[in-house]
């Protein structure tokens, strides 16, 4: 499961990745994001502009826990997501996502940063839940979809978000594009070789610790 990731990016820098006409709220610059806390995400408005809006990063459905990933093998099945897969696909903007891994003779596993070095901000795949307060204010809540690693890289890490390149971008915003059969083909894990994992500083694991340091290389014998 990814529960952390990083976001290191400017607001104009991912308006500008990602072609944003309007930003209604977002939040850049953060080092450590952990579920249930507030997300930037990438959606269509009613009027079908893209815009920059924020989320809470995991569903809370009444019959399930916080769901803060859904395989993307899942969601042809279950009514629930492909309501929100036909007219609520979003797209999280992301510099990096945490895993952990044992080296050597330690006897807690270490927190790892995983980034794409040709790629420094990253669109994974996401749908979304939308629904009225009882105040009358809009709320949303998002998934991030993960695939199966590949490689070494699924020793230790069994599964990464879908990172979808600029034609799935596309399509993944598109409106009018409403059948799975036509999406299905953007859904699969990145090959492992085209990313870099590297240790970083177990302070990840608390939610409420956010610094620069979350993405600091550290130095770990017997890394490999």
């Amino acid at each position: 499961m990814i529960e952390r990731f990083s976001l290191t990016a400017e607001i104009g820098q991912i308006m500008e990745k990602f072609g944003i006409q309007k930003v209604m709220h977002g939040h850049a610059s953060r080092f450590n994001i952990t579920p249930t806390q507030t997300v930037s995400i990438i959606m269509n408005d009613r009027h079908d502009t893209r815009v920059l809006q924020d989320s809470r990063w995991g569903l809370f459905p009444f019959w399930a826990k916080d769901s803060v990933n859904t395989d993307h093998s899942t969601l042809g099945e279950k009514p629930f997501l492909q309501r929100m897969l036909k007219r609520q696909r979003c797209i999280i903007p992301c510099s990096g996502f945490y895993g952990q891994k044992t080296f050597g003779n330690e006897r807690d596993p270490r927190a790892m940063h995983t980034v794409v070095p040709t790629q420094p901000l990253l669109a994974i795949a996401g749908i979304y839940d939308c629904w009225r307060h009882v105040n009358g204010k809009e709320v949303r809540a998002v998934t991030m979809l993960t695939a199966e690693a590949s490689g070494s890289m699924s020793v230790w890490q069994p599964r990464v978000p879908v990172i979808l390149d600029e034609e799935g971008v596309e399509d993944w915003l598109d409106p009018k594009l409403t059948e799975f059969s036509r999406l299905r083909k953007h859904l699969e894990a990145m090959e492992g070789y085209l990313m870099r994992s590297y240790p970083v500083t177990n302070a990840v694991r608390d939610e409420w610790y956010e610094s620069p340091d979350c993405i600091n290389e550290i130095a770990v014998p017997d890394f490999a």
